[in-house]
C-alpha cells in the first residue's frame, strides 16, 4: 500500500572550486599519483548550477521534503536568498556541511572526492528513508511525482544491464600494466559501475546516466554497517580513485538484489556537453514530458554557449530564482 505522506528529501552535492581557501587545501593533498581526470578543474567548478538544481525543485517537486545541501566549509553566494524573498520556507533548504557528513569518520576529512562523499550521504541527520540524490549539474526539467522514484516500498531504477567480464578484464589489465609501466589509472564511470556490482556479487551492473537517484537510505546504512572495511576503503581516497566503486549504483544493485527494485529501461533527458547542441538542449526544456535534465561542464562551453544555456535556465526558473541570478549579483 502507498505511503502517500511520506516525506522524500532531495541531496544536493556542491563544490565552490573558484574559493581560494578550498583551492589550497587541495594543493597541500595533491600526490604524484593522483589521477589527471580526478584533480581536474572542471570537477570543482561552479557556475550557477547549483541555483538551477534547486529551483527545480522547488517548481516541480514541491511536495519534497528537505533539500539538503552538501558543502566543505562553503555555502553559495545568494543561497539565503531563496528565503529572503520567499520562494521557499524557512527550513526548506538545509546546508550540511562535510564535518555533520563524515561524523563518526573524521579521520578521512578533509575530501575532494564525490565518490568518496556520496558514500556517506546516507548518515546525514534524521535524512528521509527514501531521497533523491542530485549532481549539482542536474536538474527536474517536468513535474516529479513521487511515483516516479519510489513505489510500494520499492525504488525505481532507470538503465540497461551491461555485463561486467570485459570491463573486469580491462581493469584488471590496467591495474597488471600499472605495476610495470607505474602509469596513472584514470577512474572510470563503467569501471566504477562494475565495482558496484561485483560487490554484491552480480555478473553485469545495471547502467545509469546522468540523472536524478532514487535511494533507500537503509540499503545503504546497513550494508555499509556489514562491510565497514568496503566502506573505509571507499572513504581513503582523498580525490577520485579507479578503484572505487558508485554508491548510487551500490545503492541500486543493493535494491535488485534484496527485491526492492523496480527495473525500468532508460529515459530520454535534456543534456548538454560541451561542443553539445546548445538549440537542441534549449527546446527539450521547453519539454516538460522529459522529466530531468543535465548541464555537464558548462565552464568548458565557449562563452556564447554558456550564455545561451544560462538564459535559457533563467527563463525556465525565473520565478523560483533569486534576483541576483534572475539580473545578475546584487
Amino acid at each position: 500500500m502507498k505511503d502517500l505522506n511520506k516525506t522524500i528529501d532531495v541531496v544536493i552535492t556542491w563544490v565552490d572550486g573558484s574559493d581560494q581557501n578550498l583551492q589550497k587545501k587541495r594543493q597541500q593533498y595533491l600526490t604524484d599519483d593522483a589521477a589527471s581526470d580526478a584533480t581536474s578543474s572542471t570537477r570543482f567548478a561552479s557556475n550557477d548550477e547549483i541555483y538551477f538544481a534547486i529551483a527545480s525543485v522547488l517548481k516541480y517537486m514541491p511536495q519534497s521534503g528537505k533539500v539538503y545541501l552538501v558543502t566543505d566549509q562553503q555555502e553559495p553566494e545568494f543561497l539565503s536568498r531563496f528565503v529572503e524573498e520567499n520562494i521557499c520556507s524557512a527550513d526548506k533548504i538545509q546546508v550540511i556541511d562535510h564535518q555533520v557528513l563524515f561524523k563518526g569518520y573524521d579521520e578521512y576529512l578533509p575530501t575532494f572526492n564525490s565518490l568518496t562523499i556520496e558514500a556517506l550521504l546516507w548518515n546525514i541527520p534524521n535524512l528521509s528513508s527514501e531521497f533523491i540524490y542530485l549532481n549539482d549539474d542536474v536538474f527536474f526539467n517536468g513535474i516529479v511525482k513521487s511515483s516516479d522514484c519510489f513505489e510500494n516500498d520499492q525504488v525505481m531504477v532507470y538503465g540497461h544491464w551491461e555485463k561486467t567480464a570485459l570491463i573486469k578484464a580491462k581493469y584488471k589489465f590496467r591495474k597488471w600494466m600499472n605495476t610495470i609501466s607505474h602509469k596513472k589509472l584514470q577512474p572510470r564511470f563503467t569501471i566504477a559501475q562494475m565495482l558496484s556490482a561485483d560487490l554484491v556479487g552480480l555478473n553485469q551492473y545495471y547502467a545509469l546516466d546522468h540523472r536524478p537517484h532514487f535511494v533507500k537510505t537503509d540499503l545503504l546504512k546497513i550494508y555499509f554497517q556489514n562491510n565497514l572495511d568496503v566502506l573505509k576503503s571507499q572513504l581513503s581516497h582523498k580525490f577520485r580513485h579507479i578503484d572505487q566503486f558508485l554508491p548510487t549504483a551500490l545503492a541500486n544493485h543493493l535494491a535488485i538484489q534484496q527485491n526492492k527494485a523496480i527495473l525500468k529501461p532508460d529515459i530520454h533527458i535534456a543534456y548538454i556537453k560541451p561542443n553539445g547542441d546548445v538549440g537542441v538542449f534549449v527546446q527539450e526544456l521547453q519539454d516538460e514530458t522529459i522529466k530531468y535534465g543535465c548541464i555537464q561542464s558548462l565552464d568548458l562551453m565557449t562563452e556564447q554557449d554558456q550564455n545561451i544555456v544560462r538564459q535559457a535556465m533563467i527563463k525556465k526558473f525565473n520565478d523560483y530564482l533569486p534576483k541576483a541570478i534572475q539580473f545578475g549579483a546584487a
